[in-house]
């Protein structure tokens, strides 16, 4: 039996580490997947740029694109790009699986 620890059930966050440790990736590919699954909606959707998961990170940007290029590979994730009307880009929506 688990305590409730902020809010939230300890079993439901250590679940969460359980399963980024059996990701077969590289560290920061799982810090990645841990913070996109954490953002997620209920269907597993957020909407984040690269930039802004670099600096809540404290990632390089190129360390945080080749992670979610490896992740959405192997079949974590999917990478939805999104454009405005005009055909301006928006922030990618990740779809976590």
């Amino acid at each position: 039996m688990f305590i409730e620890w902020r809010g939230e059930d300890m079993e439901v966050r250590i679940n969460e580490f359980k399963v980024a440790g059996k990701i077969k990736t590289t560290v920061s590919a799982k810090l990645i997947y841990m913070l996109l699954n954490k953002l997620a909606d209920k269907e597993g959707s957020v909407q984040i740029s690269q930039k802004k998961l670099s600096k809540i990170l404290g990632l390089h940007k190129t360390t945080v694109r080749k992670n979610l290029w490896r992740l959405e590979k192997s079949g974590y994730i999917y990478i939805r790009s999104r454009y405005t009307d005009d055909g301006g880009r928006l922030a990618n929506e990740y779809i976590v699986r």
